[in-house]
């Protein structure tokens, strides 16, 4: 919904699995017997995907990017860690700073699942979705973040319907107000200010159903004596 302290609107998150599409190519015994066989779920990309829009006013801050991306923070469990004196949270991974440095531990397997759509010869059924990507422009007033977290990350959903096991997210989300920029506002005298800055905190509940899942897939079997009688 609306958040009337910032300028952002309908913060909305989506857990997001990628299977190996080729993981249910091989045949096995129990395949054989019963003709059929699935996607194999281990060895999943996971990632959350944070939508928002802003006003239409509202550009990317052209000096640290719409999203800083060393201000990204993900991490799961049953309660989001209160920030320390220097701005970190207990059990909460920069996960964009590590993926453009090159130091996130999934990154490869993470591309393998979810390749570039222009470089995409397999993995077909995955979703497009670039990671860490703090759009250059909101023509349309959207934005579409994905946060990589790593191979089978989420935790399992809880047998009960406790909600204890949670994916938070924290970012911040920096703009220039291009209507107050226009009309030559003067913050210092007590105007619209030109740049906004707001910290935007999440969190989705990991649940039974609750997971957005592509390249799932059941591959039957079929014998010519099944179909004919020769």
């Amino acid at each position: 919904g609306v958040n009337e302290y910032t300028f952002l609107s309908y913060v909305n998150m989506r857990l997001v699995a990628v299977y190996n599409e080729d993981a249910n190519r091989q045949e096995d015994a129990d395949a054989v017997q019963d003709r059929t066989t699935r996607t194999d779920a281990s060895n999943a990309a996971h990632y959350v995907q944070v939508t928002f829009t802003v006003g239409p006013q509202y550009e990317p801050n052209q000096n640290s990017g719409l999203i800083p991306l060393d201000s990204v923070l993900a991490g799961q469990g049953e309660f989001m860690s209160n920030p320390t004196q220097d701005g970190e949270t207990a059990g909460m991974m920069h996960a964009c700073d590590m993926w453009s440095a090159g130091s996130f531990a999934a990154k490869a397997t993470l591309l393998e699942r979810i390749p570039p759509l222009a470089q995409r010869t397999d993995q077909l059924c995955a979703p497009v979705a670039d990671m860490c990507a703090s759009p250059l422009s909101i023509p349309d007033a959207f934005v579409n973040f994905n946060i990589p977290l790593g191979i089978d990350w989420f935790p399992s959903p809880p047998t009960t319907s406790d909600l204890s096991q949670n994916v938070f997210v924290s970012l911040v989300v920096s703009a220039v107000d291009t209507a107050a920029q226009t009309a030559g506002s003067t913050p210092n005298d007590g105007e619209a200010a030109l740049q906004m800055k707001t910290t935007l905190v999440a969190s989705i509940p990991v649940v039974d159903g609750g997971m957005n899942i592509f390249c799932d897939g059941i591959t039957a079997k079929t014998d010519l004596k099944d179909v004919a009688d020769v």
